[in-house]
């Protein structure tokens, strides 16, 4: 399937999404320095491709992702993770960013989302969709 981009005003690309080829999980890759606007419009993105076809897991990637992020954690937590959990989503691996502040949003991120999926996270995109294959039979 078509990968799907979101850009921001200079022209940067900031969020892809793209569905693996046997529709067992999204792969989602966070570019750059995030904002609460960038967060809310990957999100919603991403909830419009499980609407459009559901499935259970996403592999999120903040390897190529620039500091921290916690200012999303309220909509992730309360608005997206409910609505993705609705659409069939149950496992959340996580490629962590390289910084120590990108990993503290995961932190807050997870705690407030345990309870909605089962959220893992990784040092490598390999390693997460291994986990995933694993949740997949």
């Amino acid at each position: 399937m078509k990968r799907k981009e979101l850009k921001k005003a200079n022209g940067d690309v900031y969020f892809e999404a793209e569905r693996s080829p046997d529709n067992s999980f999204i792969y989602v890759n966070w570019i750059g320095i995030q904002s609460l606007e960038t967060i809310v419009l990957g999100g919603g993105l991403l909830l419009a491709m499980l609407k459009e076809k559901p499935c259970v897991a996403i592999l999120n990637s903040n390897h190529e992702l620039i500091g921290p992020w916690e200012e999303g954690v309220p909509y992730l937590a309360y608005k997206w993770a409910p609505a993705a959990r609705d659409l069939g989503v149950v496992y959340f691996a996580h490629v962590l960013s390289p910084g120590i502040f990108g990993k503290r949003s995961f932190e807050l991120f997870k705690k407030q989302v345990q309870e909605l999926l089962h959220v893992r996270s990784f040092e490598t995109k390999e390693t997460a969709s291994e986990w995933l294959s694993l949740h997949m039979v």
